[in-house]
């Protein structure tokens, strides 16, 4: 019997600047379940909405537990309270508002399970929607090249004005050198530009606090991350000193990050500074 507990898992700031909780997504558990289906528990704040965005396939269901909202799908709105469920095709453009003073709290049922592919940013004036699962997918090549070469699979991307100017992975293991993170190894290789004002650094995990810091030193508005469910990272230290941070729980950077933790537990001990 398969029970999850609500108490005890892990929220994270997502795309659509929801905090999110996956409380049942079958990825997550293997062979243990079989279904197509994935629900969430999601909350927004008083006076937060979340950002327009669009599930391409899927359809998905939002079940309000707690609070008032108002629904934006397409160009219909309509007021939500507790225990009113409202229905969301795909390829529908969608946020919800919370309209009420308490937290706004529902479930997220979504039908073919939630994949991180599969949504995008929803309006065409947010300037990652067209690109971001691309510039993503760059960062996941620059992990997969790490690991190729015998190293941890941890890869970034610097972007500006929609192209990328500079990439890199951890080379750690490769050269020796604890300070070669991905992070700073992207940034060194996009040299001097001058000012970080309008870019974004995607990194397919939680940046920790040796590369916020170099985020934090170098003013860089926005970071992009695959996921932090395998390390929690220094996302509060980063939004602590206003840097965006966007978590995507991107199911291959997670599974890529669990299966290098499980074959080699002793380099990513390492890695951490937690030997």
């Amino acid at each position: 019997m398969l029970i999850t507990d609500i108490s005890t898992i892990p929220y994270r700031e997502v795309m659509d600047l929801s905090l999110l909780g996956e409380l049942f997504h079958p990825m997550l558990f293997g062979d243990q379940v079989s279904a197509r289906y994935s629900i969430a528990h999601a909350r927004v704040a008083a006076g937060k909405k979340t950002l327009p965005h669009t599930l391409l396939r899927s359809s998905e269901a939002y079940y309000i537990l707690q609070g008032k909202g108002i629904m934006h799908i397409g160009s219909e709105s309509r007021h939500l309270s507790e225990g009113q469920l409202v229905y969301i095709p795909p390829g529908q453009v969608q946020f919800i508002e919370n309209a009420g003073d308490d937290e706004l709290i529902f479930l997220a049922i979504v039908d073919p399970l939630w994949q991180s592919g599969d949504e995008i940013l929803g309006t065409p004036e947010q300037k990652k929607s067209p690109h971001m699962n691309q510039f993503m997918e760059e960062a996941i090549r620059e992990a997969e090249s790490g690991l190729a070469e015998g190293g941890i699979p941890i890869g970034s991307v610097l972007v500006r004005d929609e192209k990328i100017i500079g990439r890199g992975h951890n080379r750690r293991v490769q050269e020796g050198d604890p300070m070669v993170h991905a992070e700073i190894d992207c940034l060194r290789n996009a040299g001097r530009i001058g000012s970080y004002a309008g870019c974004t650094l995607y990194s397919t995990l939680m940046p920790c606090y040796l590369c916020a810091g170099a985020v934090v030193q170098f003013r860089i508005p926005e970071v992009i991350v695959g996921e932090s469910r395998t390390f929690e990272g220094a996302a509060a230290f980063m939004r602590s000193h206003g840097v965006r941070v966007l978590d995507l729980d991107h199911q291959r950077c997670i599974e890529m990050m669990r299966s290098f933790i499980t074959k080699y537990p002793d380099l990513w001990n390492e890695d951490i500074g937690t030997t």
